[in-house]
């Protein structure tokens, strides 16, 4: 096996998981997408960043290609299967959903035989009824000789301005893969990644985003001035002093998260919470983040090459990996098999 640990991304979408892992170390040597505009970001942007280096593309579906060739020649599998099954905010159809990737993942493993597979996903696969599913994917994985662990992590622990969780499970051949330790957070090296630290609202990055943020003609208070229902939508607010909301892929319209250039948010509250009456039209100075605002919340470089409709590009954000956790299991991964100790990510 080559000493820089190749590994192929299934499900590779904008290449978010791809360029975690290769900041870690390791080396992307295939991808496997199905959607054009995601696509053709991943292969620009390996392009741009891995100049003269070889990619092998499986387009489409990956159930029409087969991963034998494969064989001997990666280290690593990784892949986020569609979530969409097994998300909260969809129908969770699990097993039921023709969008089910995980059978194909589970494939895939099978006919590259990798030392070691990282898979990740909604957290809702770990929860109520799709908790089985779950179960039955780790039991097939570990009959293909693979010691299986899997956790719940939190993006923003890992220096990822966020407020997303997600699922990892990891495989390996040989002995107990040690889980990345949390960086960032209180009582750790390293405060939360803050959203000011990243975004102005005077200073739009990117195309700007016409959708406009209104008052809710009935809100729903809570403790907090940054959560509750006060505008419609559901788009929330950016506390600048804290973390971004989970990034959807239906972002784009109403659904965006939304900067507080009039500071208007505490204010509006605290009228609210005296008894105030609640307001009309539009909030004076609010603007939704840019495409390109959320690719740099999700971890993505300021230069990274997308292609697509505004549209499709959050789209594409909303469904990536966040780069700084993808990185934090990579230098997990990367110490697991080649025996150096994980160095942490600040």
């Amino acid at each position: 096996m080559p000493s820089d640990l190749p590994f192929v991304d299934l499900f590779a979408g904008a290449g978010g998981l791809s360029l975690g892992l290769a900041r870690a170390g390791l080396t992307p040597v295939g991808a496997a997408e199905m959607q054009g505009d995601a696509l053709a970001t991943y292969v620009a942007a390996h392009e741009a960043y891995f100049p003269g280096s070889a990619l092998q593309v499986f387009e489409g579906d990956l159930a029409q290609h087969s991963l034998c060739s494969l064989r001997g020649q990666v280290a690593i599998v990784a892949g986020g299967p569609p979530c969409q099954p097994y998300s909260v905010g969809g129908l969770r159809r699990g097993i039921g959903d023709a969008r089910d990737g995980l059978p194909l993942f589970v494939r895939v493993v099978r006919e590259a035989r990798p030392e070691a597979f990282l898979l990740e996903n909604v957290p809702g696969l770990a929860s109520g009824a799709q908790r089985a599913r779950l179960d039955a994917v780790v039991a097939e994985l570990a009959a293909l000789g693979y010691g299986v662990d899997w956790r719940l992590l939190r993006a923003a622990d890992f220096g990822v301005c966020q407020r997303r969780q997600r699922l990892l499970v990891v495989g390996t051949r040989r002995g107990s893969f040690a889980w990345p330790e949390p960086t960032h957070g209180p009582g750790r090296p390293v405060p939360y990644v803050r959203a000011r630290e990243l975004l102005d609202p005077a200073r739009p990055l990117g195309e700007t985003n016409p959708a406009l943020v209104t008052y809710a003609r009935s809100p729903d208070l809570r403790p907090s001035p940054w959560d509750g229902h006060l505008w419609n939508g559901g788009g929330r607010p950016i506390d600048p002093d804290g973390l971004v909301p989970t990034l959807l892929a239906s972002m784009g319209g109403n659904k965006t998260p939304w900067l507080d250039g009039g500071g208007v948010v505490p204010a509006y509250h605290a009228h609210l919470l005296a008894g105030g009456e609640p307001r009309a039209g539009h909030v004076p100075g609010a603007r939704r983040i840019t495409p390109e605002e959320a690719a740099l919340v999700q971890g993505f470089p300021v230069d990274m090459p997308w292609v697509g409709p505004r549209s499709s590009r959050y789209r594409q954000v909303g469904n990536a990996v966040p780069v700084g956790l993808a990185e934090a299991m990579g230098r997990a991964l990367r110490a697991h098999l080649v025996g150096e100790p994980a160095a942490d990510v600040a």
